[in-house]
């Protein structure tokens, strides 16, 4: 079932397909060489959901909290480079920097007493993208993406130092979506939405109160992009 942020940016995506209209007015098709050359560059901005995906530690001494997480959001911004072997698929690198937040909270049931654990980050991200393209109707046309996403921590850091809430460094997630490319008279916009999982256990155990409390975190992530190329 699809949470409420990601009914959000499916939302704000019908919206854009919406405003930039699905189809061209008349008969003047933009950019008609753009499948001929092998090789675009431009840039991207995105906006972003990040969350946990968590387990608690069962045999943790004291098992008297409750975990949940708040929501969070942050952006991103970026360069793309694709390259095109055939009129309908293409593969794209688009190195990013990701910045944002991961909130966990932790409320002692004996006190009612709550404490926000806040993850700040800066991430860079290299993802690889397989794009499957519908045939394109004078200025527009649907794809599909789906790929691996390496990144590396650039920053991280955790309030409260001596009880903090370590993740690892790096990690691979495996990311999918769908967009529209839209083609004006000097440029391509490309809006899209992608949904992101990492691969693996991304928390590093640490022996404090909070963090023994957990098992494994595993990202997630929702990415609203816009292309420029």
């Amino acid at each position: 079932m699809l949470t409420i942020f990601q009914k959000t940016y499916i939302i704000f995506f019908h919206l854009a397909i919406f405003g930039f209209g699905a189809y061209s007015q008349g008969h003047i098709t933009h950019l008609d060489d753009y499948d001929e050359k092998p090789m675009h560059y431009g840039f991207v901005l995105g906006l972003n959901q990040m969350r946990f995906s968590l387990k608690t530690n069962d045999n943790f001494t004291s098992n008297n909290f409750l975990v949940q997480q708040k929501p969070s959001f942050g952006f991103s911004v970026g360069l793309a480079a694709t390259f095109q072997p055939a009129e309908l698929l293409a593969i794209r690198f688009s190195p990013t920097a990701v910045f944002g937040q991961r909130i966990i909270t932790f409320t002692d049931l004996s006190t009612n007493q709550s404490t926000d654990k806040v993850v700040e980050s800066t991430i860079a991200e290299f993802p690889v993208m397989l794009k499957i393209k519908s045939q394109r109707r004078h200025n527009a046309r649907m794809f599909m993406l789906v790929g691996l996403k390496p990144s590396f921590s650039l920053a991280t850091k955790a309030a409260q130092e001596n009880e903090r809430i370590r993740t690892k460094n790096g990690g691979i997630s495996i990311e999918y979506g769908f967009g529209l490319e839209r083609f004006y008279e000097m440029f391509k916009l490309a809006p899209e939405i992608r949904f992101s999982h990492s691969l693996g256990n991304v928390l590093v155990p640490d022996n404090n109160p909070f963090s023994g409390q957990l098992r494994s975190l595993v990202n997630h992530s929702v990415s609203f992009y816009l292309f420029f190329e």
